[in-house]
């Protein structure tokens, strides 16, 4: 198991923090984690996939263990910094998992890099067809998603707090929040106002890469029954008619890689050696 250190490359972009772990010689799995995730999200379960394949697990640009810099966090921001994370692995070949907002990167990144997507799994994909639709949304499902969609100076001000007292909250963190493994939660609040605000406008609510599920690339998607973050029956409309796409439906919610990790870990290994 090794992690690699941040640092900004020769070139300019910034490399993520990574765990990387598993078999050196085996093809690479990369697991983007979702909105405020960390490596962290990813279980014994899923790294029980490490006797076959390189494991790559990275904290997102702006949150976890990785660079915060000032910049605008754009959508090819965060795939620079995915896409150099990666450099070392690009002679063979990469299948790429995505949870939430991670599906979106996933789909992004397999577009840019044909290499970086021999397979994909999107777990808990937010489809969202426009930016409206998709802070309507979100903004139906929880007090806390609806103050997160809000995208305002409140939600500025409250950021800012958090910042503040980071030391006091993150032990207590875990107790507000359910399904989710504490040091998740815990990850959840090491980002900075831009990073948080300008990932969630220019990623979670404009990105658009329903398109990109369309390009043949076989791909294997877990959706909860009751997730409404990501509405099933918006998924289920983007993938109609699709052969290279599966789509598998199980009972839970936005969470199923923290309620369901063992049954969707055992489903990708069939998938990923297939």
């Amino acid at each position: 198991m090794t992690d690699t250190a941040l640092f900004i490359s020769g070139t300019g972009k910034m490399k993520l923090f990574s765990r990387v772990i598993g078999n050196p010689e085996g093809e690479t799995i990369l697991f983007i984690p979702g909105f405020t995730g960390s490596h962290r999200t990813w279980d014994r379960h899923f790294q029980a996939l490490g006797s076959e394949y390189c494991l790559v697990l990275v904290d997102l640009l702006g949150f976890g263990q990785s660079p915060k810099p000032d910049i605008a966090y754009e959508m090819d921001d965060h795939l620079d910094a995915l896409e150099e994370t990666l450099s070392e692995r690009r002679d063979r070949p990469i299948h790429v998992v995505g949870y939430s907002m991670g599906c979106i990167l996933a789909l992004a990144l397999s577009e840019r890099l044909p290499h970086a997507g021999a397979k994909r799994v999107l777990i808990s994909w937010p489809c969202f067809e426009n930016e409206t639709q998709a802070r309507a949304t979100i903004s139906k499902s929880s007090w806390f998603h609806r103050w997160l969609a809000m995208d305002s100076e409140l939600a500025h001000v409250a950021c800012k707090l958090m910042c503040r007292f980071r030391p006091y909250l993150i032990p207590i963190a875990p107790y507000f929040v359910r399904n989710v493994p504490p040091e998740v939660v815990q990850d959840g609040l090491r980002h900075t106002w831009p990073s948080y605000s300008k990932t969630m406008r220019n990623v979670l609510f404009k990105g658009r890469t329903i398109e990109n599920l369309k390009d043949g690339v076989p791909t294997l998607i877990f959706q909860g029954r009751d997730d409404h973050v990501a509405p099933l029956a918006f998924v289920q409309s983007a993938v109609q008619g699709i052969s290279s796409v599966t789509l598998h439906v199980m009972g839970g919610d936005h969470s199923i890689p923290f309620t369901h990790g063992e049954e969707i870990a055992e489903r990708m290994a069939r998938f990923f050696s297939g």
